[in-house]
């Protein structure tokens, strides 16, 4: 992610966005739709908590169950604000 984007964690916090995730190993990129909780933006390991979300039919967000997540800052490509229905 760009320096501006790991700026903006803290205000990020509870809003849901559109994260694009490559973990090692991983051959490309994926999206996660999540509500970030926590962001550490310190330390040997800096890393975000947060909740994967599904779009619902009222146009609001919902939580999946079972789908939080601990994601490395370094893991993560970039951060899109205002994310698409069923991304």
């Amino acid at each position: 992610m760009t320096p501006t984007e790991r700026k903006l964690l803290p205000t990020l916090i509870d809003q849901v966005v559109a994260l694009e995730v490559q973990e090692s190993g991983d051959p490309s990129p994926r999206t996660l739709v999540a509500q970030i909780l926590v962001a550490f933006d310190e330390g040997a390991t800096p890393d975000l908590f947060c909740i994967e979300v599904a779009s619902v039919p009222d146009g609001t967000w919902s939580p999946k169950p079972g789908a939080a997540h601990s994601l490395l800052l370094d893991d993560i490509v970039c951060i899109r604000t205002n994310p698409e229905p069923n991304q």
